[in-house]
């Protein structure tokens, strides 16, 4: 067998590491909140809990594909020519396997919200790029991004799905986002929950808004296309408007890129429309790249901010000197 291709050794590997990897995540997922980890998601209904843990695993599963996918198909432009046979591709499946699973189990052990976000990124990264390489439109750029997900093969298929498991995770991650926020603004102001559940909601539509672009590519109704990708845009302002108003003492570090971010946007936008420097994929890709740096840096501010509004541990006091 092949290394890489349609019937090869990644795509056996792939298949089996994504079987593998869903389940592992889910159960040390599962098994740390039990122990008492991320104790505070005892407070939400059970079906948002379950939607998480859904969308966060079938974010696992498609990124432990992914990765072992790009793996073999890297190595196969190595060694050109070069097959298995039925030993040798055991071996390797199950190695591959095996690493995922692994990987799979600790992401699930100890989940926070720069871990959700990096998948969220990752996720709509190489499954973006895994649509691109294998389009059967070569010129697809010269158009939109959306165009990969017209695509009637592999390639559309896999632009949609990572756009509607981006979206998932996001709105799992708004959970995440809004207890970080709440325990930091329980230092500052007299309605914490209040503030924190805005964010929540807002964090939530833009992962809504990433779903309906995924579910309904542009061939099928360019409206709500359109209308939602235009809306998670909108969605980011009103996040930004909110958190330089509503969230005293988050930093400045973050309140400065913030507004550098939608500046940046507005930049990528009129040096398509109208100076026509690039066409709607350069826009795309610019706007793309400000939005998940911006999410990176803010997951940490956020966690950082809990952390300084966190009180401190107490002291062990120090033991008495033995009688001599």
């Amino acid at each position: 067998m092949p290394l890489g291709g349609g019937e090869s050794v990644g795509s056996l590997a792939a298949l089996l590491a994504a079987i593998a990897a869903g389940p592992a995540f889910a159960v040390s997922f599962a098994l740390e909140r039990r122990r008492g980890y991320l104790a505070w998601r005892n407070t939400l209904p059970r079906a948002k809990r379950a939607t998480d843990l859904i969308a966060l695993s079938a974010a696992m599963m498609m990124l432990a594909a992914l990765v072992v996918v790009a793996v073999a198909e890297l190595f196969q432009l190595g060694f050109r020519g070069l097959t298995i046979d039925p030993l040798g591709a055991a071996a390797l499946v199950a190695a591959a396997v095996g690493t995922m699973t692994y990987v799979a189990s600790v992401s699930g052990a100890r989940v926070t919200s720069t871990g959700v976000a990096s998948l969220a990124t990752l996720v709509l990264f190489i499954g973006t790029l895994a649509s691109m390489v294998s389009a059967s439109q070569g010129d697809w750029w010269r158009f939109h991004f959306s165009e990969l997900g017209n695509e009637s093969g592999y390639a559309g298929y896999q632009f949609n799905l990572s756009l509607i498991t981006t979206g998932a995770v996001i709105t799992a991650l708004a959970n995440f986002v809004a207890h970080d926020l709440e325990v930091g603004l329980r230092a500052h102001v007299d309605t914490p929950q209040r503030r924190a559940r805005l964010f929540a909601w807002l964090f939530a539509v833009i992962g809504l808004c990433l779903m309906v672009a995924g579910f309904v590519p542009d061939a099928v109704a360019f409206p709500v296309h359109v209308g939602a990708a235009s809306g998670m845009v909108v969605i980011f302002g009103v996040l930004v408007g909110c958190l330089l108003t509503l969230v005293p003492g988050i930093g400045r570090d973050i309140a400065v890129f913030s507004v550098l971010v939608v500046a940046g946007i507005v930049v990528a936008v009129a040096l398509w429309v109208p100076i026509d420097y690039y066409n709607l994929t350069g826009s795309e890709f610019i706007i793309a790249g400000l939005l998940f740096a911006w999410l990176m840096l803010f997951v940490r501010q956020a966690r950082a901010y809990a952390d300084a509004a966190a009180p401190a541990p107490p002291v062990p006091a120090a033991a008495a000197p033995a009688a001599a």
